[in-house]
């Protein structure tokens, strides 16, 4: 419902609860008292809930604000605003044998902390206004995540792999999963045409051969570190077009990385991938003090299907996050969207000021007019993200401008609160190098956006001096 009519509603059900509460009052007089108008207000508004589609006017910006804030069960009063570790990993069985339905028997399965962060990305991730939030799982790390959705599939697995991707997920493949079964080729995610045709080409031989594995089609948008952005939408109506083609097309399934952009920025279930994952330890935690990793899918029949296999290697390998590191994500998704914001703004104006300087010769961000990408970021970001590249003329330069910042960081990893410079080919395996030699990514953190550019400014001024052709 609209708000003037939720508002028309409100009023009639306080005439209705008003006379309700007088009619049962053994008090002749008309006169409330403070405790009785607290708690008519209470029971009015508990009742309006309940009769109202609440999150229809929630914002995103509020859920967050509010992440974690849920009312413990059999308590309605003194509620903690922030909520409590629960750090056991036991829990008494009772008498009659029946552990009941919250699960609580032994932490590798169920922990409350962990539910709680795992509930508010899942509503998060299915948008206010779906009825059910996306089944959503919290592992160790990114990594664990990663390794824990390749291993729910059914095998053999085979990976569609953009041709610029995080390093650390074809290292996984290459140094563990490889050796049992699991496959990979790359593919350029930013031409759909090509795809597809690799798409038909895999289902042909797929139904040749009778193979009745799976595919995931494996998307990171925006890339790491090249900025590259994959049409989401455009992708998964390819993939569900292709799924009716094949007796073994339920096996085809869609997945964004989307670490890069987090919820506040694109949200890939609403644009028809099965799964989403992030590395929480970056934007969702936000204070580079946590490691973590979360896995959400979609409620769709395929989604549903991808949840129950990841639950249970979740609970049956065990590679859980920690209570300490759920509540310090939890903590991190309350001011997730204000930080993302500062941290977009503040890119715009450094990618703009690097785009213009002599000294560079290209920049790759999202939010530039220029970049390859930027019609397809203006439709599924709402902002084009706290990350960026730059490259200069160099390996020698590139590690001159890194050594000559004094503001900014050097330091791997990415959104945080402070600004972190890095030479990306330098940290990648030799034998797997991807990203151009002269390349630097940056995660620009909360500092102020004029700061961080003086800083570059005589960092590449320096370094040009000492890399005089």
């Amino acid at each position: 419902m609209n708000r003037q009519r939720t508002l028309e509603y409100s009023r009639r059900l306080c005439c209705r609860l008003h006379r309700q509460a007088f009619s049962s009052s053994s008090s002749s007089s008309s006169t409330i008292t403070p405790a009785e108008a607290g708690s008519l207000g209470h029971r009015l508004r508990e009742e309006f809930n309940s009769s109202s589609n609440r999150n229809d006017s929630t914002s995103l910006s509020t859920l967050l604000s509010h992440a974690g804030l849920s009312k413990a069960k059999g308590v309605s009063t003194n509620i903690p605003l922030s909520p409590p570790i629960e750090l056991a990993t036991t829990y008494e069985r009772p008498a009659d044998g029946n552990y009941g339905d919250d699960g609580l028997i032994y932490s590798r399965s169920c922990n409350p902390t962990r539910k709680l962060l795992e509930d508010a990305i899942g509503q998060l991730e299915a948008g206010q206004r779906q009825q059910k939030t996306a089944p959503t799982f919290a592992f160790s790390s990114g990594m664990a995540a990663v390794a824990s959705l390749l291993l729910a599939q059914k095998s053999p697995v085979n990976l569609f792999l953009p041709t610029d991707v995080y390093h650390g997920v074809p290292t996984q493949l290459h140094v563990c999963l490889n050796d049992h079964g699991i496959t990979h080729e790359a593919v350029d995610m930013t031409d759909v045409t090509g795809l597809e045709q690799q798409l038909e080409h895999h289902i042909i031989e797929s139904d040749t051969n009778s193979n009745n594995g799976t595919l995931v089609v494996w998307m990171e948008t925006p890339s790491n570190p090249l900025c590259q952005v994959t049409d989401i939408q455009t992708i998964c109506e390819v993939v569900n077009g292709m799924r009716l083609q094949s007796k073994n097309a339920y096996n085809i399934i869609t997945v964004v990385d989307s670490t890069w952009a987090p919820p506040v920025i694109t949200r890939p279930l609403l644009l028809g991938a099965d799964v989403v994952l992030h590395s929480g330890t970056k934007y969702l935690g936000g204070h580079s003090d946590v490691l973590l990793g979360t896995i959400s899918c979609s409620n769709n029949e395929n989604g549903m299907m991808i949840a129950d296999r990841i639950k249970s290697v979740q609970t049956s390998i065990g590679a859980v996050a920690s209570p300490l590191e759920c509540w310090l994500t939890l903590r991190g998704l309350r001011t997730l969207h204000v930080r993302v914001e500062r941290q977009c703004q503040t890119a715009m104006k450094i990618a703009t000021y690097l785009d213009e300087h002599e000294h560079i010769l290209k920049v790759h961000y999202p939010g530039l007019v220029n970049h390859p990408e930027h019609a397809v970021a203006k439709r599924q970001m709402t902002m084009y993200g706290g990350m960026l590249s730059f490259e200069v003329r160099s390996e020698a330069m590139a590690m001159a401008v890194a050594a000559a910042v004094s503001t900014i960081v050097r330091a791997t990893s990415l959104g945080g609160t402070e600004t972190l410079i890095e030479h990306r080919a330098s940290i990648e395996p030799p034998e797997r190098r991807t990203s151009p030699p002269g390349l630097l990514r940056m995660s620009i953190g909360l500092e102020d956006a004029d700061d961080l550019i003086y800083d570059l400014q005589i960092a590449l001024d320096l370094a040009s001096r000492i890399c005089q052709d």
